[in-house]
């Protein structure tokens, strides 16, 4: 048996940068996760609000739901980054706030599950691309196109009968 931890390869070479350890490593993770938190705000925070007034009929209402969503966010960052979709967790912080209002303005798509209607209004009536509405609400392009899909789907049905 081989004395090395690696019998059929050469070890790994060590890292030319030093890593920081204790609280100097904690830190620097913190910065980290700081900047990333204030990069994911300032790519989700339009989107946010324009999602919001949609549902709730009213711009400052729409602002206010996704400043309070992106506060809420705040303290839940570092185990939103363990997740693998961070902008579900934010996403779902959203809608919450957004469902917790009262309906200002008409519900933009009735007889819709939450997540469908959340689908067409970011696609069809803001108008963001499929991929870009996918990772708004933290999903793969694949799931959002079949969400996106049966929700006009429905709709289609629901005005035939109509």
């Amino acid at each position: 048996m081989p004395d090395t931890p690696f019998p059929n390869r050469r070890r790994p070479a060590p890292s030319p940068v030093a890593r920081p350890r204790g609280p100097q490593a904690t830190r620097c993770a913190r910065d980290l996760a700081s900047v990333a938190y204030e990069a994911f705000c300032a790519t989700h925070r339009t989107v946010y609000s324009r999602y919001a007034a949609a549902r709730l009929g009213n711009d400052r209402l729409g602002e206010d739901a996704a400043q309070a969503a992106l506060g809420a966010l705040a303290p839940l960052w570092a185990s939103a980054l363990t997740c693998p979709a961070p902008a579900a967790v934010s996403w779902l912080l959203l809608t919450g706030f957004v469902n917790a209002q009262p309906r200002v303005g008409r519900e933009p798509a009735r007889g819709l599950s939450q997540i469908h209607a959340d689908a067409v209004i970011l696609h069809d009536r803001l108008g963001l691309p499929r991929r870009t509405a996918a990772a708004v609400m933290g999903l793969p392009p694949q799931q959002f196109d079949m969400v996106h899909n049966a929700a006009l789907r429905a709709t289609q049905e629901n005005t035939e009968k109509t």
